[in-house]
């Protein structure tokens, strides 16, 4: 999640801040969030276990997809 704030304040402080900075650092943060949660959620059960790790393999990728969608949507358009 720090990696995630320095994407975001680097460009802010140099004045150099775009939407793809801002959705890549979006997206480190929330990515680290997802990963915090699961190591403290970690149970001596497999199945709960397998459950976090499907989620945390599922949710960013939906993520990045959605992120690609929105940087390259003018792009796509003039298709």
């Amino acid at each position: 999640m720090i990696i995630g704030v320095l994407i975001l304040v680097i460009p802010f402080l140099q004045g150099a801040t775009t939407n793809s900075t801002l959705s890549i650092g979006l997206l480190i943060i929330i990515e680290g969030f997802l990963g915090h949660l699961f190591v403290n959620n970690l149970k001596n059960t497999k199945t709960g276990n397998i459950i976090w790790m499907i989620v945390l393999l599922v949710v960013p990728y939906f993520l990045f997809l959605f992120a690609k969608k929105t940087a390259y949507r003018d792009q796509l358009e003039n298709l």
